[in-house]
């Protein structure tokens, strides 16, 4: 009996047969080539996620028009019949396993960045200026909306030339389509204005005609914009079974525009299928599959929102990002050893630095095609693996697919390192998930972890031997010397907190002084306690230190919470057994705080001397991760895999 019966049953869209009910959405990755063809390193990363398991892939966007219609710098197209033959490549590379693929049509419209319109005019269907772009756009002619119309046409007809099974119509997250169907952003007053779905009802009317009734056509939109005077919730389920009514053939229901970034692409504060009740409303209300979205993580999720009927389809976007395998793992009942998304934002952030696609926890996500092949030539060669965090234990799964012989050494009790205290704050369970899936991993693979042993250099060259040796010991937390009263009994560093949250007392009033993203998260956790909280940041904002998505979300959470004060622009000069003495930096007065309890968030920095000794007792010494320089975890992921692969 299948484990996740619902998940891995058949399911339709239009006329395609689809073997489960799983579907790697579309997300940009900036891997096709600088003119918008397809490359191999984007087909390599498709082709690999089908090799997986997964039933329909929808490909990133697809722009209808490259001058103007471009949301980011390296953008596919289907604008010309030329590009018709690379994406044949795409198609055949994905349905020899047996998946389906569909392309997704876009147009960027009143979001799109002068830096990917090659600084030309953008447009919509009314001069409205997207907040998060800050570029006034020029109205669209009534005749430009119809050439566009033709466009959108063409561009189906292409797709279904080059082997596509269907197509999706990105009508959500604030593009054009969804622009010319929200009264927030469509103000025209011709008939493109006076009924808003025109726009997208002839492209739908035309794509059938061309493409016939058996090439399938989803609609992508936002059910609700999570934007004043946007579309709503009821207008977005009006809108939803006009759609249904004019032909689609299923409804990809999502939410938001870039001016409520949060709720298109979530950071880990999101509960995971957070945004499946939008699939589920509209489920009740018309006859076609309606695919669910919305930080969707685990199969355990998934099959839960099909076996309660809230959607016909679940759509995975950064979980495949995450693993690959992620659906063969799932139907094999592996699910303990698939890689879960962290919720870091760290693909995104890669894409707005306007990189290629990468993901903080698999180092080959964008890089299938450099590192495709696991050199098996470790000949059972020992390496010892100085600390079991996520770099340590990464490192160590990949030597061991290599044929070496690794063995980790952890000082604690418990592996994980960082990922030990990181999951202790508000929302962040999937660090746990993530946790145990990491050493799932590498107990699978039979490496032997030897916890609650300090490695000492020369112990393990007699003992061992090994070929070489993979330092991945951490850093340890920056404490400043020069603060009076930084070593008193009642000043704590954020890790001490983290790992004994009952160090500080309920009731107590606690300064936290550093406001990065961990000073945040701790304030959070804290004040959870029923405690008063300060944060005492030096720069003139909080949190500088993160992606600007997750930021925006946790400055609001830090706002509405009643029991956080917030302190940016100061110093701290002594900590006292009840005060704090700070110094506001741009006019030097000073300032004094009531504080039971100071926690001291300031970052953290590598045990050098402890590195030195390795260095000096073994020839093949390898830093990674904290130890090497501290960092987030896509840091200490990357250095590892790429250190363990390279070993030779």
């Amino acid at each position: 009996m299948k484990k996740y019966p619902c998940l891995f049953s058949e399911g339709k869209i239009g006329s395609v047969t689809i073997k489960n009910r799983i579907v790697m959405p579309p997300m940009g990755t900036m891997l096709c080539g600088s003119n918008g063809e397809m490359t191999d390193h984007l087909t390599a990363y498709y082709s690999e996620r089908a090799e997986g398991g997964t039933g329909l892939i929808i490909t990133e966007i697809i722009t209808v028009e490259y001058q103007s219609g471009k949301a980011l710098v390296n953008q596919l197209r289907l604008d010309d019949d030329r590009f018709i033959a690379g994406f044949s490549r795409l198609t055949g590379a994905v349905q020899k396993y047996g998946a389906k693929i569909f392309a997704q049509l876009h147009h960027a419209g009143n979001q799109a960045f002068h830096s990917s319109t090659n600084g030309g005019q953008i447009v919509a269907p009314s001069a409205v200026t997207s907040k998060a772009i800050g570029i006034e756009p020029r109205a669209l002619s009534t005749e430009e909306v119809k050439d566009l119309v033709k466009k959108f046409i063409l561009a189906a007809v292409r797709a279904k030339t080059a082997g596509f099974d269907g197509v999706e119509l990105h009508g959500a997250h604030g593009y054009l389509i969804n622009q010319f169907m929200s009264p927030h952003s469509n103000h025209r007053q011709d008939e493109y204005g006076e009924n808003r779905l025109k726009f997208i009802t002839e492209i739908m009317e035309g794509i059938k005609k061309q493409c016939g009734s058996d090439f399938p056509l989803i609609i992508r939109f936002s059910a609700d914009e999570f934007i004043p005077g946007g579309i709503d919730i009821e207008e977005g389920k009006r809108i939803g079974t006009a759609l249904a009514a004019a032909g689609a053939d299923a409804l990809d229901v999502s939410s938001g525009t870039y001016e409520s970034m949060p709720v298109v692409i979530e950071p880990y504060m999101f509960k995971e299928g957070w945004k499946s009740y939008l699939a589920h409303g509209m489920k009740q209300l018309v006859a076609i599959p309606v695919i669910a979205v919305g930080a969707i993580k685990r199969p355990q999720k998934a099959e839960e929102i099909l076996s309660q009927n809230q959607a016909d389809f679940i759509a995975l976007g950064r979980a495949h990002l995450c693993d690959s395998q992620w659906a063969e793992k799932a139907r094999s009942g592996n699910d303990d050893s698939i890689v879960t998304c962290i919720g870091c934002m760290h693909c995104i952030e890669s894409i707005f630095s306007m990189r290629k696609i990468e993901c903080a926890v698999n180092a080959r996500t964008g890089r299938e095609l450099e590192f495709s092949d696991f050199k098996r030539d470790g000949l059972g060669r020992g390496v010892a693996i100085i600390g079991a965090g996520p770099a340590g234990m990464e490192a160590a799964r990949v030597l061991k697919l290599r044929g070496f012989q690794p063995v980790v050494y952890e000082q604690r009790n418990e592996v994980g390192g960082q990922l030990v205290p990181g999951c202790k704050p508000p929302d962040k369970e999937v660090i746990k998930w993530y946790q145990n899936a990491l050493l799932k991993n590498i107990k699978s693979l039979n490496v032997e972890v030897v916890t609650g042993c300090k490695a000492e250099p020369q112990q393990i060259l007699a003992d061992h031997h090994p070929f070489a040796v993979i330092v991945a010991t951490g850093a340890k937390p920056l404490i400043p010397s020069k603060i009076p009263g930084v070593n008193n009994v009642n000043v704590f560093t954020a890790l001490d907190v983290l790992n004994n949250l009952f160090l500080i007392p309920d009731g107590s009033k606690v300064a936290i002084v550093g406001g990065g993203m961990t000073g945040c998260e701790l304030a959070e956790l804290i004040s959870g306690k029923n405690c008063n909280v300060t944060i005492i940041e030096m720069k003139s904002e909080l949190a500088t230190n993160e992606n600007s998505i997750t930021r925006s979300v946790m400055l609001k959470r830090l706002d509405e919470n009643a029991k956080i004060e917030i302190l940016t622009g100061f110093k701290v000069l002594a900590i006292k057994e009840e005060t704090l003495e700070l110094e506001e930096i741009k006019t030097g007065e000073k300032k004094q705080i009531r504080a039971d309890y100071s926690v001291l968030s300031l970052g953290l920095s590598p045990q050098r001397d402890e590195i030195k000794q390795w260095k000096e007792v073994f020839e093949r010494t390898y830093v990674v991760g904290d130890a090497e320089a501290p960092s987030k975890v896509a840091f200490a992921i990357r250095t590892a895999f790429d250190a363990a692969y390279a070993l030779s």
